[in-house]
């Protein structure tokens, strides 16, 4: 859960960035797996695969052990508005073997993603 004031900016409004720590994330996943993001706005129960652009706005995840970082802009380069309201998002890791077993999943479908890696 990303609540409003979880986003911060440091260059007047162009980028805001939330972190959330995932102490699950290790060097082991950052180096050789998968780590899969999807976020969920207004209370709605359907979740985009990171990076997106959707209204004008893009968003994209970058990580490192123990935490991984969402952010956002305006496509257009100009001063840009944080949510205002909580923002879901769904934080996937998967190690390289389960990876590789599963190649032709579409790994931008929550929904297939949890059924090919059995996730709840």
């Amino acid at each position: 859960n990303i609540a409003p004031n979880d986003w911060k900016t440091i260059d007047g409004g162009k980028v805001y960035t939330a972190e959330i720590g995932v102490p699950e994330l290790d060097d082991i996943i950052y180096q050789n797996g998968a780590v899969l993001v999807y976020l969920s706005f207004a209370g709605n129960n359907y979740y985009e695969a990171v990076p997106q652009v959707f209204s004008g706005i893009a968003y994209g995840v970058t990580h490192s052990n123990k935490f991984v970082s969402i952010d956002l802009s305006a496509i257009s380069g100009g001063i840009v508005s944080p949510p205002t309201t909580n923002t879901l998002a769904k934080i996937i890791l998967i190690d390289a073997t389960k990876l590789a077993l599963n190649k032709n999943v579409n790994l931008n479908n929550l929904g297939e993603v949890q059924k090919a890696f059995n996730i709840k």
